[in-house]
């Protein structure tokens, strides 16, 4: 941890191994960044400990709070506060909605934003990489374009994901899940709305978290590589579905990659939102297809596999190439 607060080149890790450092210097770096004691340091607390203590808070906050919200409100204008149940639940996902919104802008995000200042002297964004340069929006369209291109590859992991036994109990739980977002996706609603709740929220906050806080402070202890491996793993559990979690930790480690190789959240704050928006858009036009996908029940076509692996390869080297110090 020491290393962190000495100023050493751990606090601007190379992107390609080259030595090159990332876009912000140290001129970028507000006074006593490096050599003053953040609130951490000052009470012996090591990065690795903060990222998943807060990790685990900030998701307990935002699913407890967030539902105890939902059923409050749903007793509170219900004719018959006994009468409560799962039926009443699902007829109102658009107050789930809200509610789950609502948590995660206020822990995910808000809170992350606050708890980042523990770790650090200097600016909150510097630390979180909300920062742009000349090469962030190319990496921000090659990277939605990689999202897009990638999904035929993101079916076959779902499909290999599913592949593993799971209880009678648990299959249940998760295709109520995938009903209950179905019903919320398909249901009669401004699709602009829906893309708020289910894309444009989630990627801000979970990013800021995920590939913002967490990746940054375990990245400062173990290494970049252990901070995207690791931090993918966590975002895959984060989900909650476990037969999703291999398609998911991929997308989060090629995020948490992009990341650190242009040394910017927003590629990955894109990425989500195009990828998480493009479940919206298909719901809106052909529901029979994003239930498909959902559930991962066929294998994808061999000739759609090769050249989504082929443009997948493509746009990695792209992004590599564009996000390297010129």
């Amino acid at each position: 941890m020491s290393e962190f607060f000495s100023g050493s080149s751990q606090d601007h890790p190379p992107r390609d191994g080259s030595g090159d450092l990332p876009s912000s210097t140290d001129s970028d770096i507000p006074t006593g960044y490096l050599h003053e004691q953040s609130w951490a340091e000052r009470n012996g607390f090591p990065l690795w400990l903060m990222a998943f203590v807060w990790l685990i808070i900030s998701f307990l906050l935002f699913q407890l709070v967030g539902t105890a919200a939902t059923v409050i409100y749903l007793l509170a204008v219900s004719e018959d506060p006994m009468a409560f149940d799962t039926a009443m639940l699902l007829e109102h996902l658009d107050v789930l909605f809200i509610a789950n919104s609502l948590s995660q802008i206020l822990f995910l995000g808000l809170a992350t934003w606050l708890v980042t200042g523990l770790l650090t002297t200097g600016s909150r964004s510097t630390f979180l990489r909300l920062k742009a340069d000349s090469r962030t929006v190319p990496v921000i369209l090659l990277t939605a374009l990689l999202i897009v291109v990638m999904q035929p590859l993101v079916w076959l992991l779902s499909w290999l994901n599913a592949q593993f036994p799971f209880s009678d109990g648990y299959m249940m739980f998760e295709e109520s899940q995938i009903e209950m977002l179905k019903n919320f996706l398909t249901g009669d609603h401004v699709v602009l709305l829906t893309l708020i709740h289910v894309a444009l929220v989630p990627s801000v906050c979970e990013e800021v978290l995920f590939r913002g806080y967490f990746q940054r402070a375990i990245e400062k202890t173990w290494g970049i590589w252990a901070a995207i491996i690791i931090g993918g793993l966590l975002f895959g559990i984060y989900h909650i579905r476990l037969t999703q979690i291999i398609p998911l930790a991929v997308i989060g480690m090629l995020l948490a990659w992009i990341v650190w190789k242009s040394g910017s959240l927003y590629p990955a704050i894109a990425g989500h939102f195009v990828n998480n928006g493009g479940s919206v858009i298909v719901a809106s036009l052909y529901p029979e297809y994003m239930t498909e996908q959902m559930t991962a029940t066929e294998f994808p076509s061999i000739w759609l596999l090769l050249i989504s692996l082929g443009a997948t390869i493509m746009l990695i080297r792209a992004i590599n190439l564009k996000s390297k110090r010129e």
